[in-house]
């Protein structure tokens, strides 16, 4: 078996190391929150935690996702250890496996459970309130899921209800322990030149 050395910034490992069971993160763009969790994945995946299910807004994205982020450490191990199926988006990683499914099609994230939830943009993907309630929420029982709820957020109402994504956000706030909640701003990013972000804002 190949060892691969993964590297998390310092706010992603207080973020990952946390043993809240449900997380929601609040984030600046540019933090790093999808490259973090993709590393997650991948040492989840080799530590044999599976199923994973990764929501996220359209394939297109995932596809991109996966080239940038999740090709570049998988190259480097051994071959035969992995395999994406592009048509499935399904990856493999030795006994391990990883769907992914685009909010676009909430009818085929249903029926299956999983160890690990990830909902990435989730200032998006939890416009569609239902996509949560009914279809996402349910698949935490079969294994007792950990559930990561990340993404920029979208402002807290959509519609002129709450949205979904803030009233997450603020359970985590009021509970800390089951559900807990995370806020890292851009600057968080120690790759990012301040001055940069400075002339951003």
């Amino acid at each position: 078996m190949s060892e691969i050395a993964l590297t998390f910034l310092p706010k992603q490992s207080e973020l990952f190391d946390d043993p809240a069971k449900f997380k929601v993160i609040a984030k600046g763009r540019r933090f790093g929150l999808t490259r973090g969790m993709a590393l997650h994945v991948i040492e989840k995946c080799i530590d044999d935690e599976s199923p994973i299910l990764w929501v996220d807004t359209v394939n297109s994205n995932i596809e991109r996702y996966f080239d940038r982020y999740f090709m570049p450490v998988l190259k480097n191990l051994d071959r035969g250890t992995w395999n994406y199926n592009r048509q499935k988006n399904e990856l493999k990683i030795y006994n391990s496996i990883v769907d992914f499914r685009s909010a676009e099609s909430p009818e085929n994230i249903e029926g299956f459970g999983y160890k690990i939830i990830i909902i990435n943009e989730a200032g998006i993907v939890l416009k569609n309130r239902r996509l949560w309630e009914e279809s996402i929420r349910p698949m935490v029982l079969d294994f007792s899921a950990s559930v990561l709820i990340g993404g920029t957020p979208k402002g807290k109402k959509h519609k002129g209800c709450p949205h979904l994504f803030y009233e997450l956000f603020e359970r985590g706030k009021s509970d800390g322990i089951r559900w807990k909640s995370f806020n890292y701003s851009t600057y968080d990013n120690p790759l990012l030149k301040r001055v940069d972000i400075d002339e951003m804002i």
